[in-house]
Formats: C-alpha cells, sequence, structure tokens
C-alpha cells in the first residue's frame, strides 16, 4: 500500500441473530412487595375489641328481640273493657262456645258440665292444657273479687276436687255491653281463649 492511503479502524466481528450472547441483558426482577405484619400486641387488640362487641352487640339483640315478639305478638282478649259485676250479676248459667255449662249459685256453690277454664292443682303443679284437661266437669265452691289480672275487673274463682287434686279456675269479668267471663288456656302466648257468656 502506498503511504497515502489512510488505516481504516478494525471493527468487532458481528455475531450472527441466532447467537443470544448478541441480545441485551434482561433486567433484574423487581423485588417482591413487602407483606404487612400485625405485631402480636395488635392482634391481641383486635381480638379483645371482637369479643367486647360480640359481649354487647349479642345479649342487645336477644333483649330486642325478645320485646319484638312480646309486644308485637300479643295474645288475643275479648272484645270490651274490664267490668265489675256484682253477686247477682254473676248468679246464674254462664255458656261457652261448645255448650260446656257453668251453674253459679246464690250460696256460693257452683256445679259445671265441660266447660272450658284455666284449671290449677297447685300442689301437684299440674296445669289446664298441660297436665289437666281444659274442659271438666265439677261441683265445688265459687268467689268473686278484684281481678288480679286486669284491674277494673270482676274475677271469679271456682274451688274444688278433681282426682286426689284440689283444683282451682279463675275468671275474670269484661263486658261490650254484654258481660262475659273469660280466660287464657294454658300459655297465653298460645292464644286459647275460654269465654263464657251469660245464658239466663
Amino acid at each position: 500500500m502506498s503511504g497515502t492511503e489512510e488505516e481504516q479502524p478494525e471493527t468487532a466481528p458481528q455475531r450472527p441473530a441466532w447467537d443470544l450472547r448478541s441480545l441485551p441483558p434482561h433486567p433484574a426482577p423487581p423485588p417482591p412487595p413487602q407483606r404487612f405484619r400485625m405485631p402480636i400486641w395488635g392482634g391481641v387488640l383486635v381480638g379483645v375489641a371482637i369479643g367486647a362487641v360480640l359481649v354487647v352487640v349479642v345479649p342487645l339483640a336477644l333483649v330486642v328481640g325478645l320485646f319484638f315478639l312480646r309486644y308485637l305478638n300479643v295474645p288475643p282478649e275479648p272484645d270490651g273493657a274490664p267490668v265489675t259485676l256484682s253477686s247477682d250479676e254473676l248468679t246464674g248459667t254462664w255458656q261457652d262456645d261448645r255448650g260446656g255449662i257453668l251453674v253459679l249459685a246464690a250460696d256460693g256453690t257452683f256445679s259445671s258440665t265441660q266447660v272450658c277454664g284455666d284449671y290449677v292443682d297447685f300442689d301437684n303443679n299440674l296445669h289446664a292444657g298441660f297436665d289437666l284437661p281444659s274442659r271438666l266437669s265439677a261441683s265445688g265452691k265459687w268467689d268473686a273479687g278484684d281481678s288480679t289480672n286486669e284491674e277494673g275487673a270482676t274475677s271469679v274463682d271456682l274451688g274444688f276436687t278433681y282426682g286426689d287434686g284440689e283444683i282451682s279456675g279463675f275468671y275474670d269479668a269484661r263486658s261490650d255491653g254484654v258481660p262475659v267471663l273469660w280466660t287464657y288456656v294454658g300459655d297465653p302466648d298460645d292464644g286459647k281463649l275460654c269465654v263464657l257468656e251469660k245464658a239466663d
């Protein structure tokens, strides 16, 4: 070569495309996100808070539920209002809707024929609708006084022997123009009424 020719710089040899060494290096993957770890005392506080909520909320919910059951599911009552009846007004024959008869005599005795009632044997803890029939035929004594269930109502109390037990029966007086004697039979929430109307 002549001295006038410039020397060309040497270039690095080119690698073919299939040579993976010619590719740029892959970037390193990002580090995994750090997970939040609650300290032990934090878990204890959360558990105490949940327990406190359950202790307060669950009993409160039960009380509210019982309130609504008590006041939204009111047992039925006969029409009218509590009324005071004299002995003369009580004396006579009373009849229920199935033909049961209760006869209250002026001398303080009574007789009944399959009449409905809320009968109770206090000595043996027996109750009509559970352990005693809700309809009985009997004879015994009756008395009248102020009701302990309804203010302003006359109560009629029966006393008689049935089987080996001394049985009591109770009625309260109501009137919507026509006086009646009435009582619940068994649990009042069951809504079973016994209503007697004056037959004479």
